[in-house]
């Protein structure tokens, strides 16, 4: 009987003690998120704007973009610091913001957590052009990447 008690009262130790250990260890730190690499002040301005499926059109689709500068697609600061911009199937415009998300890209779209549905990942920025690819699959389909070229040259 004595040998069963001790059995027993090991064990329940042996827990406590597994509990105890579970209950010290700190929590996984969330990644770290820097500021977004791409300043609403370099968006803001009249773009020529136009739109690929294929990586092949590429090239074909930035000369096209060019073209469109006779009725650019202006984009405007946004009364809170953002840019004001169309969301996907939305005629009228939105504030969109420019949030860092923790893989280290730069998404563009509405305040909140970085890489949710409506937001765009801003890519191959400079003072002259930029790119966007949505990050939900469905508008990605129906949209493409997005290619932006300013309406005349600023600089860098």
């Amino acid at each position: 009987m004595a040998i069963a008690f001790r059995t027993k009262a090991l064990a329940l130790a042996g827990l406590g003690a597994a509990l105890l250990a579970g209950c010290a260890t700190q929590p996984p730190r969330p990644p770290v998120v820097a500021a977004p690499s791409v300043s609403p002040d370099q968006l803001v301005g009249k773009w020529g704007f136009a739109a690929y499926h294929r990586d092949t059109d590429r090239a074909r689709t930035i000369k096209e973009a060019a073209a469109q500068c006779n009725r650019p697609y202006v984009i405007a600061k946004g009364p809170s610091g953002g840019v004001m911009m169309n969301l996907a199937d939305q005629a009228n415009l939105s504030e969109l913001v420019l949030k860092a998300g923790p893989d280290g890209r730069t998404y563009l779209g509405p305040p909140g957590d970085a890489g949710t549905a409506d937001d765009r990942i801003v890519t191959n920025v400079d003072a002259n052009s930029f790119t966007t690819n949505w990050v939900d699959p469905d508008n990605a389909s129906r949209y493409g990447t997005s290619v932006y070229e300013r309406c005349g040259q600023k600089r860098a």
